[in-house]
């Protein structure tokens, strides 16, 4: 097997968009336990106080996600979402305005193009969508209880 890279004269603005959809990939795969392993790290050096004031904000901080979370808009604005937007050719065709004193849902299975497209364009500020749904603000949703473990008493 042999590594093939790609060609010199693939431009810099088609390279900015790939490592911005390899920093998203590695955002959700590796991401978390890259942080865990830090923070393990940090505990059992001698900068221990770091790791337990850490360990203090997100006792503190727990429920945060669960009530609206924290929308930053410095991380809104972020031009890496530009390129990670413009890597996938999806587009959104706004056909009738939204009522903004309704709620509305919009589903989508959480992987792939789509999914990454959607997060890009609908919850940060480097598209148009945002500005045709200036009466709609999106909010994220997850299903937390697919990452819980139950346990089942059998009597």
């Amino acid at each position: 097997m042999k590594i093939q890279f790609a060609p010199l004269n693939v431009p810099l603005q088609r390279r900015l968009q790939t490592a911005a959809v390899l920093q998203w990939v590695f955002s959700f795969l590796a991401l978390a336990q890259c942080c865990l392993a830090a923070f393990v790290l940090l505990a059992l050096s001698d900068w221990w106080i770091l790791a337990l004031l850490y360990a203090g904000w997100l006792w503190l901080d727990w429920d945060t996600p669960t009530t609206g979370g924290r929308r930053s808009q410095w991380v809104r604005n972020w031009t890496a979402w530009e390129y990670l937007r413009d890597y996938f050719p999806l587009t959104l065709v706004k056909t009738v305005d939204l009522d903004p004193t309704k709620n509305y849902i919009f589903g989508f299975h959480p992987h792939g193009e789509r999914h990454t497209w959607l997060s890009c364009t609908c919850l940060s500020q480097v598209s148009s969508v945002c500005m045709s749904l200036s009466s709609v603000q999106p909010q994220t949703s997850g299903f937390y209880w697919h990452f819980m473990t139950y346990q089942h008493s059998h009597a």
